[in-house]
């Protein structure tokens, strides 16, 4: 009864971490329903995702495609989220699809990293290679800001076509910047990529050390941030921690992650909001895997 994407594009995967593939193809039937519009409201404004990550739906559509072998969905779906993708760096556009002319719009990093998942999940390794150097190079271009407490997320895309350094865009607003020494942070932001490139680095043996490395700076500026361990911001924080082995880190994220659930079974107050059932899907999504991931001692398959 709800027309937003955001009800429904999680509920795949995290209906396949449980085991049940039925109804995981039930959900990804709805959400199926939304595959030309991807996060966009439903008249073009109003979704929860219309403003800004439009393409995060179509991440998940294709990762619940390609899990239940419905590759024709998974590749169109990547060819909507490309549309958001700078072609010469691969890198992620936060609202706008790439216009050739050059027009003025941000590249992200998290965006990037949605570009580098959803070209491995439908084979393109070269796309997931592009994407991964652009991120390495917006870790670089943040080695100075680091040691001072700050992660610049934005950069100019108009300028990163020919796939140079990126010009950082340093504003210290929330989707701009991960604050160290303020608590609240988005932080899985950085914590994707760094999950992405762990997964990178088992499909690409000849560059596997180069990308570990990179994933592991993510992650130990990130479990440095003040109050990183007991936020509800950080399940892919939990998820990169398994996925490299810190159990410990993993832990106690999950552990927060669970004292948040409500009888009901979701994560926040109202059930019916369409916040809670989002981020529901989506914490019970990374508390299986990173489960899976500490019980086998490596990283999932996931």
């Amino acid at each position: 009864s709800h027309d937003d994407v955001a009800y429904y594009f999680k509920a795949p995967l995290a209906f396949l971490e449980a085991g049940d593939a039925a109804a995981a193809a039930a959900a990804l039937d709805v959400a199926a329903r939304y595959v030309e519009r991807g996060g966009r409201g439903s008249s073009g404004s109003g979704g929860a995702y219309d403003t800004m990550f439009p393409h995060y739906p179509w991440l998940w559509m294709c990762w619940g495609a390609s899990r239940l072998g419905r590759n024709e969905l998974a590749s169109q779906c990547f060819d909507r989220l490309w549309q958001y993708a700078v072609p010469g760096s691969a890198a992620g556009l936060v609202s706008v699809p790439y216009d050739s002319l050059g027009s003025a719009c941000e590249a992200d990093l998290f965006a990037t990293a949605e570009v580098l998942k959803a070209a491995l999940l439908v084979g393109k390794l070269d796309i997931a290679e592009t994407a991964a150097v652009t991120i390495k190079k917006t870790l670089d271009a943040n080695s100075g800001h680091m040691e001072c407490g700050r992660f610049y997320l934005r950069w100019d895309g108009a300028a990163s076509g020919d796939g140079g350094e990126v010009a950082l865009i340093c504003k210290d607003e929330v989707f701009h910047c991960v604050c160290r020494d303020s608590p609240g942070q988005l932080y899985f932001m950085m914590a994707f990529p760094a999950m992405v490139l762990l997964e990178l680095s088992a499909a690409c043996p000849g560059r596997a050390g180069e990308y570990r490395a990179a994933a592991l700076a993510f992650l130990e500026y990130l479990k440095a941030c003040d109050g990183v361990l007991a936020s509800p911001m950080a399940h892919k924080v939990g998820r990169a921690a398994a996925m490299a082995g810190d159990a410990e880190t993993a832990t106690k994220i999950a552990d927060f992650l669970v004292s948040l659930q409500q009888e009901a079974g979701c994560f926040q107050a109202d059930p019916e909001a369409v916040d809670c059932l989002d981020q529901s899907a989506e914490i019970a999504t990374w508390l299986f895997q990173i489960e899976y991931d500490i019980s086998s001692e490596g990283q999932s398959e996931h």
